[in-house]
């Protein structure tokens, strides 16, 4: 079984958490394009837009959750988007998804977001069923989203 803590990500982190981002988009058909540089930016940059999580198991990270943060207009609140959440096949089923979840909603309590929300591909039952056995609310009547612009 796995041992782990959770922590705010630092850049030291950033070419594991480059690597699971790999994995994630693998996993989904995709082709992950971020560059370590980028990932610096996103996340530590001077009003960075995202923030991430990891999951340690003594020095080797097991999982991270990469935070969008949101401004909600018609609250005037702000919220928090885990647009990735990724553990190692070998750290699954042992609690470090809901614990990444739990980090990200305790930070979001912290400073007085009113939502934090997450999301995952149609076609992945076992997030679904993970999400579903967590207590998570399902959202059903968010509508279909659509794209306005994609560059490529």
């Amino acid at each position: 079984m796995t041992t782990f803590s959770i922590t705010p990500a630092a850049p030291r982190d950033l070419p594991q958490i480059q690597h699971m981002i790999r994995c994630l988009s693998a996993f989904h058909g995709d082709e992950a394009e971020v560059t370590l540089e980028q990932l610096q930016t996103f996340f530590f940059g001077d009003h960075a837009p995202t923030l991430a999580f990891v999951a340690r198991d003594r020095r080797e990270i097991v999982g991270y959750a990469g935070v969008q943060k949101m401004l909600q207009i018609h609250s005037g609140g702000i919220g928090f988007d885990i647009q990735h959440l990724y553990v190692a096949e070998r750290s699954r089923a042992q609690g470090v998804g809901r614990a990444l979840i739990a980090a990200v909603k305790a930070h979001a309590e912290e400073v007085g977001a009113k939502v934090v929300t997450i999301g995952t591909a149609p076609n992945n039952p076992t997030a679904h069923a993970a999400y579903r056995a967590m207590g998570l609310e399902e959202i059903t009547d968010a509508g279909p989203r659509f794209r306005v612009f994609r560059d490529g």
